[in-house]
């Protein structure tokens, strides 16, 4: 059968933890071990379903998101992590031929006040990668609180996060269960490559949570407005009262007003508070993978200078160069060609194009 996606994690949790299953049409038979039942908190033989007619007519658990037996084997395999390394399997065909390479380097690497051209010969080897994988916990309120998943993949020698498109590619690409050993390894960086996974999560889950929050500003906003109206209203009417009211009871309303005003600021703080958007990242994954690739020389021409430095392209099905660090500061912008030595906009001083 076609399965939900929660109920298929469920299943594949199962058979990971030493269970076994038996898909039926719309309902599926998972036998347990007394410790994994323990651990879900099911019986040792469950009929699960993500059908709810399933669920009524056969008399299945129905096992969809918010279940809890769904939900410890969510926390079980947070708690467990999934570590290690992966080989991505090499690819018959050989890379693009040298004009193609250049052009595309061309268009993704534009050098400002300088012309790339890609040199040779092309060199094969595994590229490091690394891959992090997070569960980011977004809470924009007291009421709205919500999980995502983040991903992010780095190059394992420079650290620079690659593009969406090759980072796509690169989830389903097919792995080989050993390498081929008449490829070299390019060196890799771990420590430098596993900080810069983190910083690009924690970027990636900071804008996220921006975007939710400003899209949960109105909702703010409006309970601002109600707290305002209440306490103006209540303050005019101590105000009306203070009109008509002898010395000894105006200055026990002026008392009564003052506290209303404390009262005031405390619920607004109060709200403010309560809609102060924050993300909390738990990392559950992290992969080293060896990704085919042709290590490309290129120089960088500007006038009678020339600079050198070498570019990764990652083979099909990736098929997508690793974004450059700059060789002066180690960061990942557009690239500069000065006069005395190659460095990009962050560093360059006037490195923008002209």
């Amino acid at each position: 059968m076609a399965m939900e996606p929660a109920l298929d994690f469920w299943l594949r949790y199962v058979e990971r933890s030493g269970g076994l299953v038996e898909p039926g049409c719309d309902t599926a038979l998972a036998v347990l071990s007394p410790a994994l039942a323990q651990t879900l908190g099911c019986p040792e033989e469950t009929v699960v379903t993500a059908c709810p007619d399933a669920a009524r007519d056969d008399g299945a658990e129905l096992l969809i998101p918010g279940h809890p037996a769904l939900d410890r084997a969510a926390t079980a395999t947070l708690d467990r992590g999934d570590a290690g390394n992966a080989w991505l399997r090499w690819p018959s065909s050989p890379g693009p031929p040298h004009r193609a390479l250049q052009q595309r380097a061309r268009e993704r690497f534009p050098v400002a006040h300088g012309r790339l051209d890609l040199g040779g010969p092309l060199a094969t080897c595994y590229a490091p990668l690394v891959r992090l994988g997070a569960l980011a916990t977004y809470t924009l309120s007291l009421e709205e609180r919500f999980q995502e998943r983040v991903e992010v993949w780095v190059d394992g020698s420079a650290g620079q996060p690659l593009e969406d498109r090759a980072s796509a590619a690169l989830r389903v690409s097919p792995l080989s269960p050993a390498p081929d050993t008449s490829h070299p390894r390019h060196e890799a960086d771990l420590a430098a490559a596993v900080a810069r996974t983190h910083d690009a999560a924690e970027a990636q889950a900071r804008a996220r949570r921006d975007r939710l929050a400003a899209m949960a500003e109105e909702e703010r906003q409006a309970e601002r407005a109600r707290a305002e109206d209440y306490f103006a209203a209540a303050l005019q009417v101590l105000a009306r009262r203070q009109e008509t009211a002898d010395a000894e009871r105006r200055e026990l309303l002026e008392a009564q007003a003052d506290a209303t005003r404390a009262e005031r600021t405390r619920r607004l703080r109060e709200i403010d508070e309560a809609f102060r958007p924050r993300h909390e990242l738990r990392p559950y994954r992290l992969h080293l993978v060896w990704a085919p690739a042709l290590r490309v020389p290129a120089e960088i021409r500007r006038g009678a200078a020339t600079h050198r430095l070498t570019l990764t392209w990652l083979l099909a099905p990736v098929a997508a160069f690793v974004p450059p660090a700059c060789p002066a500061c180690g960061a990942g912008s557009p690239l500069v060609a000065g006069r005395a030595e190659l460095g990009c906009r962050s560093c360059q001083p006037g490195g923008g194009p002209r």
